[in-house]
């Protein structure tokens, strides 16, 4: 009885905390709009892992609306417990260094393509950007998994302006970073 009690202790007070793991994966694309020095927009897609999307279509079927409450929460529950308010809904614009705050989709709708998950929202910036844009799909609650492919990004714009895009890893995240 005495080493079923120690092995106990053991697992309980010695062993290191199992790492929580993803239960989406998404794979986000997006198209930057631009001209010239302004960017007006994002276009994203996300589309979902075949497990998730098979239980959003259980739980929601092909309701946009319903889908938008389960992806877009109002309140997320952070790692520690506690409650925050979703904030640009996973997705960061950062121009000039400074962080684009209060990113809300626009023209969210949800649809099934091959039984995958697929939902496209646009962000609105209108913003110039003196020499670099970042963007990049995070959850701080590690609940959901972004795989970020640098080609499933791209920019289209409308003075014919060249532009380096380029991914980048900063804090385990990885980056599209757009440079003039």
């Amino acid at each position: 009885m005495k080493i079923w009690i120690l092995t106990f202790l053991f697992i309980v007070f010695i062993s290191p905390p199992a790492q929580a793991h993803p239960h989406v994966f998404i794979t986000p694309k997006a198209t930057l709009v631009l001209n010239g020095h302004a960017v007006s927009q994002i276009n994203v897609e996300w589309d979902f892992d075949d497990m998730s999307s098979a239980l959003f279509f259980e739980s929601c079927g092909s309701d946009s609306a319903a889908i938008w409450n389960l992806v877009f929460p109002e309140n997320q529950l952070l790692v520690n417990g506690g409650q925050a308010p979703r904030i640009g809904y996973y997705t960061t614009v950062e121009i000039d260094g400074v962080p684009v705050a209060n990113l809300t989709p626009a023209y969210f709708t949800a649809n099934y393509v091959n039984g995958i998950l697929r939902c496209q929202f646009t962000l609105y910036i209108n913003r110039n950007v003196g020499n670099t844009m970042k963007i990049w799909f995070d959850d701080p609650t590690t609940y959901n998994a972004f795989d970020i492919q640098s080609g499933n990004f791209q920019f289209v714009d409308q003075s014919g302006a060249s532009h380096g895009l380029q991914q980048q890893t900063e804090d385990n995240i990885d980056k599209m970073f757009l440079s003039w």
